[in-house]
């Protein structure tokens, strides 16, 4: 058992740093604490049979391969490299604005005297934002996601603003504040727990 214990941690740290992810990176992607990873790696314990396929499907190789050992290098077939992402995105946000641009076009095609069929454009811009949030989700970084947060609050706020024009309705913005403040606090202190040094577990460190 132990043996098996140190050919999986042994695995797990190879496929982790082939796959170039931190500790921190791999327990987000299986809703785990980094601390529970490095227990792992360390041979502190092994993960559960439906945690260790998850990990080795994120890998692309079969638990087998998880459990066997092999000095041979390890190189992971990334699924989707950085170009084809950045594609993706692209072509997605694009879409976002084709369908804008075509509900404005036939619309005023159908119905010439209907006023205002610009603003298709300015509910472009929330709908963008969020289709950025959800690959950066996904594939992106979480500093990343405060600026598009950012980017959704305040378009959004200003397409209200300009749809439903009203007394005051500048104060849109201010609301927008503690919106903004919520989310830069919230990601901030993610970040923060994410980079926080891992505790080593004291049973381990008497066994070795």
């Amino acid at each position: 058992m132990d043996d098996l214990k140190n050919i999986l941690a042994e695995n797990l740290v190879k496929y982790r740093k082939a796959a170039n992810l931190t500790q921190a990176e791999l327990a987000e992607k299986i809703n785990y604490s980094d601390k529970a990873v490095s227990k792992w790696e360390r041979a502190g314990g092994m993960p559960d049979v439906d945690v260790l396929k998850q990990i080795a499907d994120l890998y692309g190789v079969t638990v087998d391969a998880m459990l066997t050992k092999s000095d041979k290098p390890i190189r992971l077939k990334r699924k989707i490299n950085f170009l084809t992402r950045t594609n993706v995105i692209i072509c997605s946000v694009l879409l976002v604005w084709l369908l804008a641009t075509a509900v404005f076009v036939f619309t005023l095609l159908a119905v010439p005297s209907l006023q205002r069929m610009w603003l298709s454009f300015i509910y472009a811009v929330p709908v963008s934002c969020i289709v950025l949030l959800v690959y950066n989700c996904i594939w992106g970084k979480t500093y990343l996601s405060i600026l598009i947060i950012t980017a959704l609050i305040f378009s959004i706020a200003a397409s209200i603003y300009i749809t439903v024009p009203f007394n005051n309705s500048w104060l849109l913005f201010i609301f927008c504040i503690p919106l903004e403040l919520l989310n830069v606090i919230y990601f901030s202190l993610r970040m923060k727990n994410r980079l926080k040094p891992e505790k080593k577990d004291p049973d381990q460190e008497s066994d070795t």
